[in-house]
C-alpha cells in the first residue's frame, strides 16, 4: 500500500543482472512501463491495420487521431513537411498511452518521471538543433537575432534569445512531468481522505457519496489532462521543428 502521495513516483529496481561485478543491467518500474506502453502502441496499431471491417470503432478513433495530428503538422510546419508525421504521431501515442496507463490504480506513470520527460525533451531539442544546422548551416544563428533589431541591442537580444532557446530543452519535459505529478498527487490525497471518511461511520458513508461524485469528476478531468498534455507536447515539438526549418 502507498503510505504517502510521493511513494507512487519512486523508482524501484525490479530485476537486475550483474556481469562480472562490473556491469549491472537493471529493469526498473520506469523501464517496465515504457515497455508496456510501447507494446500496447504496437499491438493496437497492428491490430487496427489488420481489421477487415469497413466500419470499426477502434479504427475510427485511430483515424481521427491521425487526422488531428496531421492537421497540427500542416498548421505548424506546413503541408510540404508531412515527412515528420510518423515521428510526431508515434511520440503523441507513446505519451498518451503512458499517461493513461498511470491512471490505472496501483500502476505507475512513466511520464511523471523527470528523467524520462527530460530525455524526450532534450532529445527533441538536440534533433531540432541538428536539423537547423543541416538545413541552414551557420545561418541558423540568425534565429537568435530578431529582424529589425537595432545594432546596439543585438548582443543583449542574442543572449536573451539564446537562453530562451536553451530553456526549451527543460521546459518541454518539465511541463509534462509536473502536470502528471500534480494530478496524481491530488487524486491520491483526495482518495485517501474520502476513503478514511466513508469508513468512519454509516452516516459518513452516506454523506461520502457527494465527495465520491466529485472525485469521479476529477478522474475524468485527469483523463482529459492526459490527452491534453500529449497534445501540447507534440504541438510544441512541431513549433520547434518549424523554427528550425523557417528560422522564425
Amino acid at each position: 500500500m502507498i503510505r504517502n502521495p510521493l511513494e507512487q513516483f519512486e523508482i524501484l529496481d525490479l530485476l537486475s543482472i550483474s556481469i562480472l561485478d562490473i556491469i549491472k543491467i537493471s529493469l526498473t518500474n520506469v523501464g517496465l512501463y515504457i515497455l508496456i506502453g510501447t507494446s500496447l502502441l504496437l499491438i493496437i496499431t497492428i491490430w487496427n491495420n489488420q481489421k477487415t471491417l469497413l466500419v470499426n470503432k477502434n479504427s475510427l478513433i485511430q483515424e481521427s487521431t491521425y487526422d488531428t495530428i496531421l492537421s497540427i503538422i500542416r498548421d505548424q510546419i506546413g503541408g510540404e513537411n508531412e515527412r515528420y508525421l510518423p515521428f510526431i504521431f508515434s511520440l503523441f501515442l507513446f505519451i498518451l498511452f503512458s499517461n493513461l496507463i498511470g491512471l490505472v490504480p496501483y500502476s505507475f506513470t512513466a511520464t511523471s518521471q523527470i528523467v524520462l520527460a527530460l530525455s524526450l525533451s532534450v532529445g527533441i531539442f538536440l534533433g531540432v538543433t541538428i536539423l537547423g544546422f543541416q538545413i541552414h548551416g551557420i545561418t541558423f544563428f540568425s534565429l537568435f537575432v530578431p529582424t529589425g533589431t537595432p545594432l546596439p541591442l543585438v548582443p543583449f537580444l542574442v543572449i536573451i534569445e539564446l537562453i530562451s532557446y536553451l530553456a526549451r530543452a527543460l521546459s518541454l519535459g518539465i511541463r509534462l512531468a509536473a502536470n502528471m505529478i500534480a494530478g496524481h498527487i491530488l487524486l491520491k490525497i483526495l482518495s485517501t481522505f474520502i476513503w478514511k471518511y466513508i469508513i468512519s461511520s454509516p452516516i459518513a458513508f452516506i454523506i461520502g457519496i457527494i465527495p465520491m461524485i466529485i472525485f469521479t469528476a476529477l478522474v475524468g478531468l485527469e483523463l482529459g489532462v492526459a490527452f491534453l498534455q500529449a497534445l501540447v507536447f507534440i504541438i510544441l515539438t512541431s513549433s520547434y521543428i518549424r523554427d528550425a526549418i523557417y528560422l522564425h
